[in-house]
């Protein structure tokens, strides 16, 4: 069985990520997982938001809670084949 889809926000530091996950925790639930290696041009550390959790991060995202320069967001989709994942980058 396929995982579910979810949300990935991948940044350009550590410390990118970590004022994030403090940022958002308060509002929705977030977790932190390794950048995956196809979205491996950023940090090494990412905050995995799951899909039914996105109509809440949208509009804090849009409110500039964090930094649009600070992160990049992915919607990760579970797919069969070579990598194992559809890979779409999401603009805010």
């Amino acid at each position: 069985m396929l995982e579910r889809s979810y949300y990935m926000m991948s940044f350009n530091s550590t410390h990118d990520a970590l004022c994030s996950e403090k940022a958002l925790a308060p509002y929705i639930p977030v977790r932190i997982i390794p950048t995956l290696r196809l979205v491996s041009k950023c940090c090494g550390i990412s905050l995995r938001i799951e899909e039914k959790d996105f109509s809440v991060l949208k509009p804090l995202l849009l409110e500039k809670i964090v930094e649009p320069t600070e992160y990049t967001l992915y919607h990760i989709t579970p797919v069969s084949g070579e990598t194992g994942l559809s890979i779409q980058q999401i603009a805010i």
